[in-house]
């Protein structure tokens, strides 16, 4: 089974620099550079897992982690928000949103991909 893997970010070195590392690992991704692209690729492309940068125009991560959670889309894929601010602060607003994990920026490239592999692993576990 190939995951699909949702990257937003209104930074387009960030967003190309995620896709290709998530995608050497075998992961079928798509991207999006705001909040309202995001959500027509959640519709469209019914992603098992969603990694939302924080600061992004119109609706930060924040406010689409929320939306992604509530009805109409009750989303229960994991997200994981990408914050350049490494504060327990940042941390709670993100849980608050309902995200799965907070990753502060830059991270480890190894550990980005267990992390990944770990949540998708708890999401679908082997038969």
């Amino acid at each position: 089974m190939t995951f699909r893997i949702l990257v937003v970010d209104d930074n387009d070195i960030n967003l190309l620099l995620l896709a290709k590392i998530l995608e050497l690992e075998g992961y079928l991704v798509h991207s999006a550079h705001n909040g309202i692209e995001a959500l027509q690729a959640v519709m469209q492309h019914e992603p098992d897992l969603a990694i939302l940068d924080v600061m992004m125009p119109d609706i930060n991560g924040y406010e689409l982690c929320r939306k992604l959670r509530q009805p109409p889309f009750n989303i229960r894929f994991p997200i994981v928000m990408l914050t350049a601010m490494n504060s327990e602060i940042e941390k709670a607003q993100a849980q608050e949103a309902g995200a799965d994990d907070v990753w502060s920026k830059p991270f480890d490239m190894d550990l980005f991909r267990q992390r990944i592999g770990a949540l998708l692993a708890a999401r679908n576990p082997p038969a």
